[in-house]
């Protein structure tokens, strides 16, 4: 809270000498008019430096000020009590190149999301994507992910998986996984709550 006032009384530091600059140049360039050419701009490019540093020290508080607001803003939004949490994960490749994932909870298409190459080189690099969040009551709620790509030998495939899931107390998470069975040569598609 102290480093929001701070970023106040620096933003309305920076406004009061914005608006003040007009009438002190006006003052300078009658002083300085007077003045050899050579004090005048040492004088005005000290100036400058002086309000860029200030105008460079704004811009870091107003994103940290942003950082702050975000993390409130996700805290007022989805408090920790009913906060649900859907995540994707993808230990696959040689059986199935995913392209897209349509994500239903309680009947209802909630998020959908189109992979590029480049999503799929970190999902498939062990990186795990934040797929969709939300607030859930407490009890049992069910949800069903709709799986679309190529699998072996380079043909479409669609796949669907459902799961029922009881939500308690706190945060929880769902984790949507794709894999590899090397013994069947096809995808397996899991659903997780952790």
């Amino acid at each position: 809270m102290l480093r929001n006032c701070k970023v106040i009384e620096v933003f309305v530091l920076a406004v009061v000498l914005i608006s003040s600059s007009g009438p002190v140049n006006s003052v300078e360039s009658k002083t300085i008019d007077t003045a050899p050419s050579d004090k005048v701009d040492a004088k005005s490019t000290e100036f400058v430096k002086k309000v860029s540093k200030e105008i460079q020290s704004l811009k870091k508080n107003v994103v940290t000020l942003n950082k702050d607001l975000r993390m409130i803003e996700e805290a007022l939004l989805f408090p920790s009590s009913t906060k649900y949490t859907v995540f994707l994960s993808l230990d696959s490749g040689q059986f199935f190149t995913l392209e897209s994932v349509k994500l239903k909870i309680d009947r209802k298409l909630v998020t959908s999301h189109v992979y590029s190459n480049r999503q799929r080189n970190a999902l498939s690099r062990g990186g795990i994507q934040k797929l969709y969040v939300t607030n859930l009551s407490e009890g049992k709620h069910s949800a069903t992910a709709f799986f679309t790509g190529l699998g072996p030998n380079g043909r479409p495939y669609k796949r669907a998986t459902t799961t029922e899931f009881e939500k308690g107390r706190g945060s929880q998470f769902l984790e949507l996984a794709v894999s590899d069975d090397e013994s069947a040569k096809e995808p397996v598609f899991a659903v997780k709550q952790w």
